[in-house]
């Protein structure tokens, strides 16, 4: 009785060895999301924040971490309430959060980085900027006039 335990015992472990083993590298043969920047992102970012959206991706896991019916969701697809928006239109912050849940931050990030409503008229540049704020830095050297 003892060895049947121990046989499923062993092939239990070997299992889930197995699936540690395989799942990763097809997670991450996917490659970036369509909407992801060509250039990419700095190497030591981890979270892409969504302002529009108040959504953020984590890059290192591949998922979408997004509030919906009262709660925080995680999704590996983009979440449905989402899927007609263009995300590689919509304003990106690059954070500086490396946990894994930015969204306990969520009210600091909405009030950093406030939607600005624009009247009359569509207003549908992409925006990239780094989560520290953008420094003078953001706009690669094209300087806007004003």
């Amino acid at each position: 009785m003892e060895t049947s335990k121990n046989r499923i015992a062993t092939l239990f472990g070997v299992l889930i060895l197995v699936f540690m083993l395989v799942v990763p590298t097809d997670v991450f043969s996917q490659g970036p999301p369509p909407w992801a920047p060509a250039h990419g992102y700095r190497a030591k970012t981890r979270h892409i924040y969504f302002p529009d959206q108040n959504m953020y991706y984590d890059i290192q896991k591949g998922t979408y971490i997004y509030f919906n019916n009262g709660k925080w969701s995680v999704s590996v697809k983009v979440p449905s309430i989402f899927v007609g928006i263009n995300l590689g239109r919509s304003t990106q912050i690059e954070l500086d959060f490396y946990g894994d849940r930015p969204q306990r931050y969520n009210y600091s990030h909405k009030t950093k980085y406030k939607v600005k409503k624009h009247k009359g008229h569509n207003h549908h540049h992409h925006h990239h900027k780094k989560g520290k704020g953008n420094n003078g830095n953001g706009n690669n050297g094209k300087g806007n006039g004003k």
